[in-house]
């Protein structure tokens, strides 16, 4: 689909060995096209949060319900809350997640606030993070933009942040740590100064 579409994907680094997950797959989010991007470079079975409102979308809708995707209100926590928590029942049962933690796509390029939810779900469950860079595709397909550009995307995958690195840090740490780790992997400007391997 991406190359019918005059996407050409370039993918540095691997994906980590499926009999030792479940992962948590968190990227940046620059274009529509992000999941189908990500799910082209990952080699096994793989389910995602995303916004409510696609689920009523015709065709697109029906496809993320048969795949197992699970629909989250950003507006009512209470809402938002439940579903990470479905979320987590299914990591604890082996399932691969895929989240964009700034929630919706960029408007500018540059990566937006991340929200804490995907964190929350890192520290209750214990999943192994694995971070991802996505490079050109907000010049593919931008937000509030109906035409499709041929182009080069470039996906870096990091190294796994497993378990016993972020046990003890606290929501707000990982999300900033984990935020960082994006950020170079996508050359977005918008890296603080922390520990970062």
């Amino acid at each position: 689909m991406l190359l019918s579409a005059g996407q050409i994907i370039k993918v540095k680094g691997t994906t980590p060995n499926t009999q030792n997950g479940p992962y948590l797959y968190l990227f940046n989010h620059q274009s529509m096209l992000d999941p189908f991007i990500v799910g082209s470079t990952v080699t096994e079975y793989i389910s995602a949060v995303g916004g409510d409102f696609q689920f009523s979308w015709p065709i697109w809708g029906r496809l993320i319900k048969r795949y197992g995707a699970i629909p989250i209100v950003r507006k009512n926590l209470p809402e938002a809350i439940n579903s990470l928590n479905l979320a987590e029942k299914e990591i604890h049962k082996g399932t691969s997640f895929l989240i964009s933690p700034e929630g919706t796509r960029t408007i500018t390029g540059k990566m937006g606030i991340f929200k804490k939810g995907p964190f929350h779900m890192s520290l209750n469950t214990g999943v192994t993070i694995i971070p991802i860079g996505i490079i050109g595709a907000f010049n593919s397909k931008r937000l509030n933009d109906w035409r499709i550009n041929p182009g080069i995307i470039n996906v870096n995958i990091g190294k796994p942040v497993r378990k016993d690195y972020y046990k003890n840090m606290s929501v707000e740490e990982l999300r900033d740590n984990i935020r960082n780790k994006i950020a170079l992997l996508c050359n977005d400007d918008m890296v603080t100064p922390l520990e970062i391997d």
